[in-house]
Parts: C-alpha cells; sequence; structure tokens
C-alpha cells in the first residue's frame, strides 16, 4: 500500500510538474519537453554535462547527445544512452520523468556517477527490455519490482554497492537473455530458477559473497557464459553442468568447491574454450575428458589440491593457450606431447612436485610469452632447445635442482624481459651471449654456483635493466660497471660472492637506485669522502668486507636511507654525526669495526630506528640519554666495546624495545629501575661482563616476558629478590661471578638444572635455598671441589712440563740411566708445589670466561683442553674439563700424564 501511494504522489508530482512546463513549453513536442524535466531534475553541475539545446523543430531532440527515435511514432524515444556523461544525483528524483517516454525500450545510464537505491519504478517503465546501471554509485538491495517485467532481456547493475540477496522474482524474467550483478556485495544463495531461465545465456555474478552450492541446470540449458568466480560458493560441481552443451566460457575461481572434478560433467562440454577452476580446493586428479574438449583455448587449475600427473594427452587440447596448473601436488615429468601445442603462450606449472628433466622438446613452443616451471623438483640441464624460444619475455625456472652451464645461446631469446634461475646448482661462467638480451629488466642468477668474472657492462648491454641479483655463487673479479643502466635500474643485489675492488662510487650517481647489497666480499680500501649524495637508496648493506678508513659523513645527506650496514669491516675513527639527520633510518649495524669516539647524541634525532647495532667496537664514553629516548627503538646493541659511567635510568620512553645487549663494557652503577616499565621487553637483556654494583633490584622481576637474563662478572651482592619468580619467560639466566648470597628463587630451579655453570662464583648462594641443610654441604662440597680442582691442575701442570723432563733424562740416561724414576718423581713434586695455594675452580673457570671457547686448545674423547692464564699474567697452564659421567677418572688421570704440552 505504502509503494502505492508513493507511486501516486510521482505520478500527481509529475502530471503537476508537466502542466507547468507546458506553459513555458508550448511549442516544444512532449517527448523533448520529458527529456529537459529530465535534465531540469538533474544536480545544477550535471546539467552542464547534457548539450541539450531547445528547438520548435518537432524532432530536434531526437539529434541530442544520447537519444535515439522511432521514425514512425511522432518522434517518440526509442532508446536513451547517457553512458559515460559524468552524470551524478539521485536517479529516484529523475525516474519520473524517464517513465513518461512510454514507447522506450532501453535505458543505458552505466558508467556516470549516481547514487542512492535503484528506483522501484523502472520494472514498470514504459517498455523497456534493456536496463543498464552497472559503473555508478547505486546502494541497498535490488528492488524486487525490477524483475517483474516479462519484456526484459538484458540488466546490468554490475559495479556498484548493492547488497542484500538475489530476488527470487528473476525467475519470472522468462524473456532474460543477460544478467550482470558482479562487483557487488550481494550475499545469500542464488534462486534456483535463475538458471533454468529458458533464454538466458549470459550470466554474470562474479565478485560478491554469494554462498551455498550452485542450483542444477535444466537438460535445455542455453548458457554460454558463466561467471561467478570470488564468491563463497561451495559443494561439488553440479553433474548437470554438462547440460549446457554451449557452454563456451566457465570461470569459478576463488570460491570454496571441493571434492574430484566429475570427469562426466565436461565429457559433453565440446564447445568449452574458456575454464578457469583455480583457488578452490578441488581435488583428485585432473579428468582425462578435459583433453576431449577439442576447443579448450585457457585451462587454469592452480591453486587446488589436485595429484597425479600431467597426461601426454594434453597435446589433443591443439588449441591450448593458457595452461595454468600451478599450486598443486601434480608428480611426474612434464610430457613430451606438449610441444606439439605450437600455440601455447602461457605455461603456469610452478609450485608442483614434477621432477625428471626439462623436455628439449619445449623449445617447439615457439607462440610462448611466459613459462614458469619454480619451485619443483626439476632436475638435470638446461636443454639448448630452450633458446629457441625467441617469442619468450619471461622465464621462471628458480628453486629447482638445475644443474650445469647456462646455455651459450641464451642470447637469441632477444624479447627476454624476465629471468629468473636463482637456487639451482647451475655452474661455470655467466655466458658472454646473455649480453644480447637488450629488453632484459629483471635478472636473477642468485644462490647458483656460478664462477668466474662478470664480462658485461650494466649501462651498455642492459639499458632496460631494472634489477640484478647475482648473489651467493662464486663470482670473482670486479663488480660491473655503468650501475646506472637506463635510469630505471633500481636493485643492485652481489652479496655472498668474492668481488674484489674498491666501493663502487657510482652508486651515489645512481638516483634510481633503491636497494643496493655488496655483504660478504672482498671489497677493500677506504669509502671515498666526496661519495656524491644519493636520495633514491634505502636499503645499503656493505657489512662483512675488508673496507677501511671512516664513515664518510656524506651517508648523512642520504636522506632516503631506510637500512645502513657497515658490520664486519676495518672502519675505524668515529660515528659520523651527520647519520642523525637521516629522519628515515630504521636499522643502523656498524658493529665489528675499529670505531672508536663516543656515540653522538645526534642519533637520538633517528625517531624511526628500530635497530641500533654498535656492539664490538673501541666506542667510549657513556650512553647518552638521547638514544634512550627513540620512541620505536627495539634492539639495542652495545656491547664489547669501552662504554663507562652509569646506566642511565630513563628506559621508559623505549616501550617497543625487547633486547638490549650491554655486555663487555666499563659500566658502573645499579641496575635502572626504568627497565621494568618496558612492556614488551622479551627478548635479552645482557649486562655481563661490566662493574655493575649493588643489589639485584626487585622491579626486574615485573619483566615477566624475557627470556635471557646475563648479570654474570659483575659486583651484585645480596640476596636475589623473591620477585624474580615472576619472570615466568626466562630460559636462561647468568648471575655466575658475583657476591650473591642466599636463597636461589624457586621458579628458576628449572634453568639452574640446565645450565648449572651459570651460578659458580656466588660461594654464598644456596641453590636449593636450605641454607641450614644443604647450604653447609654445599661449602664442603666446594672444599672438596677445590682440592679436587688442585690435583688436577697439579697434574695438568706437571705434564705441561714433559718436553723438559724428557730432555734432562735423554742427558742423564746416558750418563746415569738407573736415576730416571728419581729424577722425574722429582721434577713433578717440584712443579707441583709452585702452583698457587690458594687456587680455586672459581680462578680457573674466571680465568676461561666461563669456559669461554676462545680459550679451547684441544679437544678429546672424554673432555675438552683450555689454555688458563693466572691473574698476574706470568703463568699459563693448559686445564682439561673432564666428563666424569663418561670415563674412568683415575683412567683420564693416567693418561693426562702421557700428554706432552708445546
Amino acid at each position: 500500500m505504502k509503494n502505492k501511494n508513493m507511486l501516486l504522489f510521482f505520478q500527481y508530482h509529475v502530471i503537476f510538474s508537466v502542466i507547468i512546463f507546458l506553459v513555458s513549453s508550448a511549442s516544444l513536442p512532449p517527448p523533448a519537453i520529458y527529456l529537459l524535466q529530465l535534465l531540469d531534475s538533474l544536480p545544477k553541475h550535471t546539467q552542464r554535462l547534457l548539450p541539450w539545446n531547445q528547438s520548435n523543430s518537432p524532432k530536434s531532440h531526437c539529434q541530442w547527445a544520447g537519444v535515439s527515435c522511432y521514425s514512425k511514432k511522432s518522434f517518440q524515444v526509442r532508446a536513451l544512452n547517457l553512458s559515460g556523461f559524468g552524470l551524478s544525483g539521485i536517479l529516484n528524483n529523475s525516474v519520473p520523468y524517464l517513465c513518461l517516454h512510454k514507447y522506450m525500450v532501453s535505458l543505458d545510464l552505466s558508467g556516470n556517477s549516481f547514487s542512492g537505491n535503484i528506483p522501484q519504478m523502472l520494472g514498470n517503465c514504459g517498455q523497456l527490455n534493456t536496463i543498464l546501471l552497472n559503473d555508478n554509485g547505486f546502494g541497498g538491495s535490488i528492488p524486487h519490482q525490477i524483475f517483474m517485467s516479462k519484456s526484459l532481456r538484458r540488466i546490468d547493475l554490475g559495479y556498484n554497492s548493492l547488497s542484500g540477496e538475489i530476488s527470487p522474482e528473476v525467475s519470472l524474467c522468462t524473456n532474460l537473455e543477460y544478467i550482470g550483478l558482479y562487483n557487488n556485495f550481494l550475499s545469500g544463495e542464488v534462486p534456483s530458477g535463475m538458471f533454468s531461465l529458458p533464454n538466458l545465456k549470459f550470466i554474470y555474478l562474479n565478485t560478491n559473497n554469494l554462498t551455498g552450492s550452485l542450483p542444477d541446470f535444466t537438460p535445455s540449458c542455453g548458457i554460454l557464459d558463466l561467471w561467478i568466480h570470488e564468491n563463497e560458493f561451495s559443494g561439488s560441481l553440479p553433474h548437470t553442468l554438462g547440460n549446457c552443451y554451449n557452454l563456451s566460457t566457465f570461470i569459478a575461481s576463488y570460491n570454496n568447491f571441493g571434492g574430484v572434478i566429475p570427469p562426466e560433467t565436461f565429457k559433453g562440454l565440446l564447445q568449452l574454450e574458456v575454464l578457469y577452476l583455480d583457488e578452490n580446493n578441488l581435488e583428485g586428479e585432473i579428468p582425462d575428458t578435459f583433453w576431449s574438449l577439442k576447443n579448450l583455448q585457457e585451462l587454469v587449475l592452480s591453486g587446488n589440491k589436485l595429484n597425479g600427473t600431467i597426461s601426454e594427452r594434453i597435446a589433443q587440447c591443439n588449441q591450448l593457450a593458457v595452461i595454468a596448473l600451478s599450486g598443486n601436488n601434480l608428480v611426474g615429468r612434464i610430457p613430451q606431447s606438449i610441444a606439439n601445442l605450437t600455440g601455447l603462450t602461457y605455461l603456469f606449472i610452478f609450485n608442483n612436485m614434477l621432477n625428471g628433466s626439462l623436455p628439449p622438446e619445449l623449445g617447439n613452443c615457439s607462440s610462448l610469452v611466459e613459462l614458469r616451471l619454480q619451485h619443483n623438483f626439476i632436475g638435470g640441464r638446461i636443454p639448448p632447445e630452450i633458446c629457441n624460444l625467441e617469442s619468450l619475455e619471461v622465464l621462471f625456472m628458480f628453486s629447482n635442482h638445475i644443474e650445469g652451464r647456462i646455455p651459450q645461446g641464451i642470447g637469441r631469446m632477444s624479447n627476454l624481459a624476465q629471468l629468473a634461475l636463482y637456487n639451482n646448482s647451475l655452474t661455470g661462467g655467466i655466458p658472454t651471449q646473455i649480453v644480447q638480451l637488450k629488453k632484459l629488466r629483471f635478472l636473477s642468477l642468485a644462490h647458483n654456483d656460478l664462477t668466474g668474472e662478470v664480462q658485461f657492462e650494466l649501462r651498455k648491454n642492459f639499458p632496460a635493466l631494472v634489477r640484478l641479483d647475482l648473489s651467493g655463487n662464486r663470482l670473482n673479479g670486479s663488480i660491473p660497471s655503468g650501475i646506472c643502466a637506463g635510469g630505471n635500474f633500481s636493485v643492485l643485489a652481489l652479496g655472498n660472492n668474492g668481488f674484489s675492488g674498491s666501493f663502487p662510487t657510482e652508486i651515489g650517481k645512481c638516483s634510481s637506485l633503491k636497494r643496493v647489497v655488496l655483504r660478504n666480499n672482498l671489497l677493500q680500501g677506504p669509502i671515498p669522502a666526496d661519495l656524491e649524495e644519493n636520495s633514491g637508496i634505502f636499503f645499503l648493506d656493505v657489512q662483512g668486507n675488508l673496507i677501511e678508513g671512516k664513515i664518510p659523513s656524506v651517508f648523512g645527506h642520504w636522506t632516503n636511507l631506510s637500512m645502513l650496514d657497515f658490520s664486519r669491516n676495518r672502519l675505524s675513527g668515529s660515528i659520523p654525526s651527520e647519520l642523525g639527520k637521516l629522519e628515515n633510518l630504521q636499522i643502523l649495524r656498524v658493529s665489528s669495526n675499529r670505531l672508536t669516539g663516543s656515540i653522538p647524541s645526534e642519533l637520538g634525532h633517528c625517531k624511526k630506528i628500530i635497530k641500533l647495532d654498535l656492539s664490538a667496537n673501541y666506542l667510549s664514553g657513556s650512553i647518552s640519554s638521547e638514544i634512550l629516548s627513540l620512541p620505536k627503538l627495539q634492539s639495542l646493541l652495545l656491547q664489547e666495546n669501552k662504554l663507562i659511567g652509569i646506566i642511565p635510568d630513563c628506559f621508559s620512553s623505549l616501550q617497543s624495545l625487547f633486547e638490549l645487549q650491554l655486555g663487555s663494557n666499563m659500566l658502573q652503577g645499579p641496575i635502572p629501575c626504568s627497565l621494568s616499565n618496558l612492556h614488551h621487553f622479551s627478548s635479552v637483556l645482557n649486562l655481563s661482563n661490566n662493574r655493575l654494583f649493588g643489589e639485584i633490584p626487585a622491579c626486574l622481576g615485573k619483566l615477566d616476558k624475557l627470556q635471557i637474563l646475563d648479570l654474570s662478572s659483575n659486583s651484585f651482592y645480596g640476596e636475589i629478590p623473591a620477585d624474580m619468580n615472576n619472570m615466568i619467560s626466562l630460559y636462561f639466566v647468568n648471575i655466575s661471578f658475583n657476591h650473591l648470597k642466599g636463597k636461589l628463587p624457586s621458579a628458576w630451579m628449572r634453568i639452574i638444572a640446565s645450565y648449572p655453570g651459570s651460578l659458580i662464583g656466588n660461594s654464598e648462594l644456596c641453590p636449593l635455598g636450605d641454607e641450614a641443610g644443604y647450604c653447609r654441604e654445599l661449602r664442603k662440597g666446594n672444599s672438596r671441589g677445590r682440592v679436587l680442582a688442585g690435583v688436577i691442575t697439579a697434574v695438568v701442570v706437571s705434564v705441561a712440563l714433559l718436553c723438559a723432563v724428557i730432555y734432562i733424562l735423554v742427558v742423564r740416561l746416558l750418563q746415569k740411566k738407573h736415576s730416571f724414576d728419581q729424577t722425574l718423581l722429582h721434577e713433578r713434586q717440584s712443579r707441583t708445589e709452585d702452583l698457587p695455594e690458594n687456587l680455586k675452580i672459581e680462578d680457573i673457570i674466571r680465568a676461561t670466561e666461563g669456559w669461554s671457547d676462545k680459550y679451547i686448545i684441544g679437544r678429546g674423547k672424554h673432555g675438552t683442553v683450555y689454555r688458563a692464564e693466572s691473574s698476574d699474567s706470568r703463568n699459563h697452564w693448559a686445564v682439561k674439563k673432564v666428563n666424569l659421567s663418561d670415563t674412568n677418572f683415575r683412567l683420564e688421570l693416567r693418561t693426562l700424564g702421557l700428554i706432552r704440552h708445546r
């Protein structure tokens, strides 16, 4: 009733408007008046887009843009095509004037900017059989009234923002031939009667949120095109799809169809030209019935769970231009018969488990434009016949097991734009004919076993090159010259090779460069101080070379840098304060060099930095508070330097920090409690090997996400706070060589059981927390341990002098052989008495820095031998750490006595 009243209101409103308009335009024919009223209903800025001028001629409106008239019906409007005029407004305001054209059969408003709901009146508007409203901004649901017209043949509502379900009334449009509802937000199931419409030939429902399974198709199905991709359809493909004998295009990609592809469904679809079933959950083998589809041109089954092999019968589909079977579980070899597909343009079979070698017959597919075989188990050599593919533009064979040399004939593939052979086992040098690939934009030969020098100049030989990746080989010689190739060169990756020579200054002149990776080569010499500014490069990795000298301050003017890595070189001098100007810097790594001076406070201006690694240098001075104010800092690595002073108590602003490495410096003072305010501190807190003192603060117990805590080799004293039990994420802790005492937190017991050495050097610490009982026994045990250590050390030291003893014995043997035993015994006793009387096992462990690997001088079946140095650096000992669980103690001592130490 409401709709009926609304319709009456529009009718009265239109009649009233027409009367007024007729008075002012009495000389114009009615169709022209209706059109001018339509124009007047549009927004003012839109009206200027329709060049409709008034004229007294009875048929002048038929020459207006977009208007078509009948020639024998008083010049009534037959069709209105206003597609792409840029019109806007609410169509509900204009549709009453459209419907005054009683004989109009076609309305095309596509490609405009109309908004609001689709008017219900269009369902009873003149004699419309074609309604095209696609590519606008309509919203809301599709009014069911629009499907009430039995004369409707073509309706296109695609590319709008329509929602809701498809109305069941669509099944009433018995003359409907074309329906386009694509690229909207429609949901729900498709009405079962829609696919049964007798005249329906074109269905485009793609890119919505439609669900459920596909309805059955009638025996008289006449559908030619069926596009349902990018929805949420599920279930199996219906067997009745085989009733659509004239089907030429079926696209069902990106849905949730599952199960086995029913072979009989496709047996009779002999007119099928395009079949897309990719990105579903289909499984089983590819049906043999596919190979009977003689007209098939595009077969796309990628992104499913298909298994089995690719049949040799595929060549029976000799019209195939596109084969995409990637992202499945296919096995076996690439069929040789594929050579018969001379019209094949695209072959995508990557991301499977194909094996065997490449068939030389592939070289017969002369029309191939893209060949993508990556991520399989293909082995053998690259057949020279591949080089016959002179139309090929993309060749991807990376991440396989291909070996041998790159064919010299590769230069014949003159149209090649992308060549990716990385992650294989290719050997030999880069073929010289590769310089003939003038159209090459992307070249990656990384992670193979290529050798020799690179004998090409980038600018001269590859003018179109954008990306070059030769990393992870054994290439040597100089870095290729002419780095700035063609003005579009953006990525240079040469890391992990043997390139020598100096730092390539050409990169400073190449504004198109974005990413440069030269890591782990043999580059040497200084970086020139007059290196040019480059505002394009954002990633520069030069770690692991032999570069020396100072870091040029010009890098502070490479304003786009987000990652700068000079670690593991021989750089000296100070860190330039100009680096503080790099507002986009996120990672700065200059570790393992010979840098001196203080940490520039200007680095505190790099507000985007997330990782700062200055470790393993000779930096001095204190830690500036500016560094501890970087809001996005996640990892701060300053260990193994000569930093002094106290640790600033201003960590509260580093809420992103999860790793702090300050070990092996000369820092003093207490642990700052502001560390406990870091809610995401989850990785490492390393304060070891400093001069820190005081009690371990209870506030550290708040770090419940921390995994590694190292406070060893400091001067902490007192008891460990019980609050440390709250550090529930710890899996490693080291508090050795301090002056701690009392109970160990109970939550640490399981950690200490795995790393017992992390407690040593704290003589008054009670691991089991029983001071009255266990600690007393522990002290006794320590005494026995010290005696035992003294015995072992005495024996080892005496053995270390055995070479000298042998010399004496040999000399005296010539004089008096019977005195050998007495002399040897005397020598051992006298040397043993030279050991320090107060020698402790802790002294040995401290001298070897907790059994550090750098003191190892030998390994045996039953233990490891370490070099130890006394505190006054005058005596050296050889100490063997014996695994008593795997050997007999007496046998081991006897063995030690036979060792000749140098």
